[in-house]
């Protein structure tokens, strides 16, 4: 198993603008589940924020709910040069707001490798 965490805090400056400062943040876990089930497979998970402005000098322009990015695929290595990696993204209250619905992605990638 393998497991990374990423935070990342941003606070950009408008230059010449006073005024015009904001606070970013966003973070992710990842986890991988390399040879699960077969050689050259792989299983990995993926929580995490999307970025989100958390402070800033225009108050209107905060994002005041809080998006999560939630992913699972299970790559398949079906042969030395071809790989199948099916998967599912769940975003929820997208764009920071909880009146966005929940959006649901469904994934299928082949890659070939020469």
């Amino acid at each position: 198993m393998s497991a990374q965490i990423f935070l990342v805090l941003v606070h950009p400056k408008a230059g010449a603008n006073k005024g015009n400062d904001a606070t970013i943040f966003n973070w992710a876990v990842t986890f991988g589940f390399p040879d699960l089930g077969k050689k050259g497979n792989l299983a990995g998970f993926v929580v995490g924020m999307p970025p989100k402005v958390t402070d800033n000098d225009i108050n209107t322009r905060e994002d005041e709910d809080t998006s999560l990015h939630l992913e699972a695929f299970y790559r398949i290595q079906a042969t030395n040069n071809i790989s199948i990696t099916p998967g599912v993204l769940v975003i929820t209250n997208p764009e920071h707001n909880d009146s966005n619905n929940t959006i649901y992605v469904g994934t299928v990638r082949t890659t070939f490798s020469f």
